[in-house]
């Protein structure tokens, strides 16, 4: 049965052959086959190889999931007449793949390729199926990492540790292996001349560890706004610590020594204030009337412009006292102990001088009878002894010089030979006697001492 389209071509013809007449409806198709061929002379067909990449999209990805990597381009070759095929532009083409089926893992999806021009036809696609990989989609919250890059002006400084992201994170969405291979997302900064807080909107780029971007993810919101403070660079020098003295110690009183801790101290300010600063005093201490040592923590006098970098704020200064000191000279008797029984003994001589130092107010008050010169005759017999005195003396006095050293004790039998002239000091005390005749053997004996008496 003749279709429709039929039926009217030989209506159409009946009516041409009637109404116009052969003649006319022969020479009407001689017309067309002469421009048909004019045409075709003019712009004959061709096969040609589309000489840009086309770019593929993926189209019916279902919302949970998104694509792990870009999609490979595409090359065609087209059929047509050659003037339409010298116009196209990659604009003209449409690639695609279906990936309404696809899960997770790796596909390989045939491209379909379409033109605008309906005069033109795509003969071959190369590739024909491209590799997709799809991913389930991945939300993460990472920091925001300040990068400051330049430096501000010269003589100033970032305060690097004061830096400030709003918001300090943000969410990064894509492929599940890469939103994992994300570590942060930076914003740089330039302070190059500036002189005072820097406040700017800065995009965000999401890197890996290692500090390269990261592709194919979003980072939501794109963008932060980063505050840098921006300072006088500070210089910092260590000084010593002094302690600041007012006032006296007592009458007959000396301050021997302080000690203060720290000795040193850090100081920071502008170069040109720290110049100026060669110590840091202490907060005054006064020792008037003072006549013992002592230990106080007192506070800084901080110099101007200068910011004292310690903790507590405090040192510990610690006084020594010490009693002025004088010398006097006196003589001491020279006093025999430990005579042995039967014996007597005569020195040689019978007095020494003594040197004592000590405090002006001790010293004063010090008499003859108070400094000894002894002489230990313990074990001794029969003889010439020479013996170094032992000197007492008050407690706070020390000796500094006897004369002499040492002498000489003559140690004899009672109702033998008479001791040499001079003092006899026996239990009885001091006995003047005769010239003694000396004994042929002498036994020299040396065992100086001093020592204080308590």
């Amino acid at each position: 049965m003749p279709t429709l389209q039929a039926r009217w071509t030989v209506r159409i013809i009946r009516f041409a052959t009637r109404s116009l007449g052969v003649r006319f409806v022969v020479a009407l198709g001689l017309s067309a086959l002469v421009w048909s061929g004019l045409t075709l002379e003019r712009n004959p067909n061709a096969v040609e190889l589309f000489d840009e990449n086309i770019p593929v999209d993926g189209v019916n990805l279902r919302p949970s999931f998104v694509l792990a990597s870009s999609l490979e381009s595409v090359r065609v070759s087209v059929r047509g007449p050659k003037v339409n095929i010298s116009r196209l532009t990659v604009r003209d083409f449409s690639a695609r793949v279906d990936l309404g089926a696809l899960g997770p893992g790796t596909h390989q999806v045939p491209v379909v390729v379409q033109v605008s021009d309906p005069a033109i036809e795509i003969v071959r696609t190369t590739p024909e199926t491209v590799r997709v990989s799809v991913d389930p989609l991945t939300v993460s919250a990472v920091p925001v990492l300040v990068q400051v890059q330049r430096a501000p002006a010269e003589g100033f400084r970032a305060d690097l540790a004061a830096i400030a992201s709003d918001p300090p994170e943000a969410l990064v969405s894509g492929a599940a292996t890469k939103v994992k291979e994300v570590a942060t997302v930076v914003a740089k900064v330039g302070l190059e001349g500036s002189t005072r807080m820097v406040t700017i909107q800065t995009l965000l780029a999401p890197v890996d560890r290692q500090g390269v971007e990261v592709a194919g993810v979003r980072v939501d919101p794109q963008t932060a706004q980063v505050t840098v403070p921006v300072s006088r660079i500070t210089s910092r020098k260590r000084v010593p610590v002094v302690a600041q003295i007012t006032g006296e110690p007592a009458a007959g009183f000396l301050l021997r020594r302080i000690a203060v801790v720290p000795t040193t101290i850090e100081v920071s300010g502008q170069p040109e204030a720290l110049e100026r600063v060669e110590a840091v005093l202490t907060q005054p201490l006064d020792v008037t009337g003072v006549r013992a040592d002592f230990t106080r923590q007192l506070g800084f006098t901080r110099p101007a412009d200068v910011t004292i970098e310690i903790e507590d704020g405090l040192a510990r200064v610690t006084v020594v006292i010490e009693p002025l000191e004088d010398t006097v000279s006196l003589q001491a008797a020279v006093v025999s102990t430990n005579l042995g029984t039967g014996l007597q003994a005569a020195t040689d001589p019978p007095a020494v001088q003594v040197l004592v130092a000590g405090p002006s107010e001790v010293l004063s008050q010090l008499r003859g009878g108070d400094v000894l010169a002894e002489v230990d005759l313990a074990n001794r017999g029969p003889g010439l002894h020479q013996i170094r005195p032992v000197i007492t003396l008050p407690q706070g006095l020390r000796v500094t010089q006897v004369a002499p050293p040492i002498v000489n004790v003559r140690i004899a039998a009672i109702g033998g030979t008479a001791p040499t002239p001079g003092v006899i000091l026996g239990p009885g005390g001091v006995v003047p006697t005769p010239t003694p005749t000396p004994k042929p053997s002498v036994t020299p004996t040396l065992s100086p001492t001093i020592t204080p008496r308590g």
